[in-house]
């Protein structure tokens, strides 16, 4: 006997039937933050991106005003999308037999900020493409934002190979800690800026950023400081080390694990109370300890960080800011030096205490003599 159809299953029936490619084809990556409108298309039609949804190598995703989306590919490599912003997936290998081992994405709006899987081994093996520039990439974490047309990037970590392709201005460039230049602006125009410090643009509070997992709570970390302080946290591999065997605090090893969903608190507090530290300088003894950081709850991000210590050789003196996810921050510093040296280092950590306290790493060392050096852990925290 014949029936006819409700509208509901006709509906729920062609709904099904275009996405009949995408499930015949294995997710290059998937959701694992989703903040306010996030979208992926494809084959003509749109889906509502959420956390644990799969995305494909054909996809165009796109973040509404005040939304923020971070992604996890199926190599490891991470992708923290601005708010409104669009990028297109040309290509990015499912883990399949017979796929190409290459990426190739376009960047059409806005900006994002990600950190390589193992796919790209040269710049030839991995390609962001942009109204200006082509990135390529050669294992790094690197950010990219579009403003009125001028292209902003920073070299994070590894080394962006960048080629200009605005007609008659083609020329090349890379950037990286341990190239001349870390970042620069690509103008609509074909020039180029090459920059010492951050442009402000990365420091404008975009939601959303990479979040280091590990098999560690913070109550585990909490009673770690309880137990007997910092040396606890950083001499012992099973505090150090995550269940790879990889440094705790290693930022080209963040991945996915984020939602802010441990962290309650909102509003802007100042973290400027040592309470704890185990700094040793190897110019003598330190006095004048002084360090805080500014922490945005509501951006998730870090505006503004300092420190100053001193000892024989002068003082030790940095900057910097950052962003957070679940629990771990992950801060850039913008400049050190120690006493009329110029200086680098690196500087992590994790809320602890309900994020009432922060618990982290710092090393530094001189350029021109690196062997002139300080290093140690810390706890942070508000003034009482």
């Amino acid at each position: 006997m014949y029936s006819r159809s409700s509208p509901c299953c006709i509906i729920a029936l062609s709904v099904l039937l275009w996405q009949l490619p995408l499930l015949a084809e294995e997710a290059a990556g998937k959701t694992i933050m989703a903040r306010g409108s996030v979208q992926a298309s494809a084959e003509q039609q749109s889906r509502a991106l959420k956390r644990q949804s799969p995305v494909f190598g054909v996809d165009l995703v796109s973040t509404g005003p005040e939304s923020s989306s971070q992604l996890r590919m199926k190599d490891g490599g991470l992708l923290s999308m601005h708010a409104d912003s669009e990028l297109a997936i040309r290509n990015y290998p499912s883990g399949q037999g017979g796929a190409a081992d290459s990426v190739s994405m376009d960047l059409l709006k806005g900006g994002l900020r990600t950190i390589t899987g193992t796919l790209p081994q040269s710049a030839k093996d991995y390609q962001l493409n942009t109204p200006v520039a082509t990135i390529g990439v050669r294992g790094t974490h690197y950010e990219a934002v579009l403003q009125q047309g001028d292209l902003y990037l920073a070299g994070w970590d590894g080394i962006i190979d960048i080629r200009v392709t605005v007609p008659g201005a083609d020329q090349s460039f890379s950037l990286g800690p341990e190239q001349p230049f870390r970042f620069a602006i690509v103008r609509a125009n074909g020039e180029v800026e090459l920059l010492l410090r951050a442009p402000t643009i990365f420091a404008a509070g975009q939601p959303g950023t990479l979040a280091d997992q590990t098999e560690f709570s913070g109550q585990q970390l909490t009673a770690a400081v309880s137990d007997g302080g910092l040396d606890l946290l950083v001499k012992s591999p099973a505090l150090a080390k995550d269940a790879s065997g990889v440094d705790f605090y290693d930022n080209s090893y963040l991945t996915a694990g984020w939602g802010m969903d441990t962290i309650t608190r909102s509003g802007i507090a100042s973290f400027d109370q040592l309470s704890q530290h185990s700094f040793s300088s190897t110019a003598g003894s330190l006095s004048n300890l002084s360090m805080s950081m500014e922490i945005d709850f509501d951006s998730a991000w870090v505006p503004s960080g300092q420190l100053s210590f001193i000892d024989a050789g002068g003082e030790w003196f940095a900057t910097f800011n950052g962003v957070f996810g679940e629990q771990s921050l992950e801060l850039f510093i913008n400049f050190a030096s120690h006493g009329n040296q110029v200086a680098d280092g690196s500087i992590s950590g994790v809320f602890i205490n309900d994020a009432t306290a922060i618990l982290g790493n710092l090393s530094l060392a001189e350029l021109d003599q690196p062997s002139v050096r300080l290093d140690g852990g810390f706890v942070l925290t508000e003034q009482p």
